[in-house]
């Protein structure tokens, strides 16, 4: 038998107290806060991959269930404290909490922006960046908490007048991983070029057809696991819009996440969020580009009727796994939804992701440490591991504090409520209710310790 790490041990221990203090003393008040549910209505604000997991899932929930962590008015100090989330992009709420502010009017803290949802975790210096807008800068007191899983969807609006179909995909394409990279580093130009899957693709002129890939107009969480991703399959440097050389994952974080390989041609719409990103493929036949499949499925565009197999506008399998080697290897697709692509909702197709953390072991060592860094895994990558479904998958956060009253504005009832909403996202009733909602619950173990914990720590 292998035998446990004290990492391990330690997290048990944490996790097991953490869930203790739920069900034994829910109305009581942590540490720090106060008596169950007896805080203020708060505001959130970020990640437009969390936009439909906090607005139809969590944010509802925490005010209508009867279950020990939330607040319908029947716990603790039996009020309905409200949470409001608003889907602003990763890179807006970042910015809110003093990450790479364009301007110090762009920093809040208080009631209208209590917590911030990113899939762009912050680096070691943005962290600094935000301790360093307390009244007295402490390190260890800002959290980055693991929340969902999410994969990101490849979708495509074919040339006008092409049909496609694949042997791995019938109706629709296969992508490979290489593929991916080099349509948005600017080296696969043409749809003749896709004929990963036994793709093919008919009709007059769509051999020669140019692809257009479409990006996010913000800085975005997508952007952030889509280009660390790529940064698996591409590690060298890139000729940028701006003229420098960079890898992918330099453009990744902060003011790059914006930055494209100059090559690629990349077109954006005029306004932030990935649904942006959808009407722009949508309305542009030939184009290529990448959103959240909770947020995919909302088109009709790219499920059933309209969407989907055997039309021009549909979402694509990626490569996930490789088996032999040369001539005789077969490489492997998966779909970005455990139901595929139907009008129906799914989970994310990310059981069981092989999550690394570049060079370092994952899962980071505590939520108080950086998490940018935290990718999946592809076939003869940096870290070799084959996913068992879907490839580009990430965990998407939540940013809050141990000791809110650092911050000019904030207030023990906005803690409160801060407390108690994240302990009940990720609690097993949050964890629980994301179900079949087009994301996936944490992986259990050391993620999701991590979370529980971390949530239990948020104070004022």
């Amino acid at each position: 038998m292998k035998p446990l790490s004290a990492r391990r041990i330690m997290s048990a221990c944490i996790l097991s107290a953490a869930t203790a203090a739920v069900l034994v003393t829910p109305g009581a008040a942590s540490a720090s806060v106060g008596i169950q549910c007896s805080g203020a209505n708060i505001t959130g604000q970020g990640s437009s991959l969390q936009k439909v997991a906090q607005q139809t899932v969590w944010t509802p929930d925490f005010n209508t269930s009867t279950g020990k962590t939330a607040c319908s008015g029947k716990q603790g100090a039996k009020k309905s404290p409200t949470v409001t989330y608003n889907s602003t992009g990763s890179g807006a709420g970042l910015r809110s909490w003093g990450a790479e502010p364009k301007s110090p009017a762009e920093v809040s803290f208080g009631v209208g922006n209590a917590y911030v949802g990113t899939d762009e975790p912050p680096t070691t210096a943005q962290i600094a960046e935000i301790q360093n807008q307390e009244l007295v800068s402490t390190p260890e007191t800002l959290e980055t908490i693991p929340v969902v899983q999410e994969s990101v969807a490849i979708i495509i609006h074919l040339p006008s007048g092409c049909t496609a179909t694949s042997t791995a995909a019938p109706g629709r394409l296969a992508i490979s991983d290489a593929t991916l990279q080099g349509i948005y580093a600017g080296t696969v130009k043409t749809w003749g070029e896709v004929k990963d899957g036994g793709d093919a693709i008919t009709g007059t002129g769509c051999a020669t057809a140019a692809i257009t890939p479409v990006a996010r107009f913000d800085q975005s969480g997508t952007t952030h696991i889509f280009k660390r991703f790529l940064g698996l399959i591409n590690t060298g440097t890139l000729l940028t819009e701006t003229e420098a050389n960079e890898t992918w994952n330099q453009l990744s974080d902060g003011s790059q996440n914006v930055v494209w390989p100059k090559a690629a041609g990349i077109v954006k719409p005029a306004a932030k969020g990935g649904g942006e990103v959808m009407a722009k493929v949508t309305a542009l036949a030939g184009s290529v580009g990448y959103v959240n499949v909770a947020e995919a499925r909302t088109s009709a565009a790219f499920v059933p009727p309209t969407g989907g197999a055997n039309q021009p506008t549909f979402w694509a399998e990626l490569e996930n796994a490789v088996k032999g080697v040369g001539k005789t290897a077969k490489i492997s697709y998966k779909d970005p939804a455990s139901n595929g692509e139907v009008a129906a909702l799914g989970n994310a197709n990310c059981a069981k992701e092989a999550y690394t953390n570049g060079t370092k072991p994952f899962p980071p060592p505590s939520v108080f440490e950086p998490w940018n860094e935290v990718t999946t895994a592809v076939p003869g990558g940096p870290v070799e591991l084959v996913e068992k479904n879907y490839a580009l998958c990430g965990i998407t956060f939540d940013l809050a504090s141990t000791t809110y009253s650092l911050f000019p504005g904030a207030t023990e009832a906005e803690a409160t409520t801060v407390n108690n909403f994240l302990k009940f996202v990720v609690g097993k009733e949050g964890q629980k209710a994301i179900t079949n909602a087009d994301y996936l619950a944490l992986p259990k173990g050391e993620v999701l310790v991590d979370a529980v914990g971390g949530a239990e720590k948020i104070g004022f």
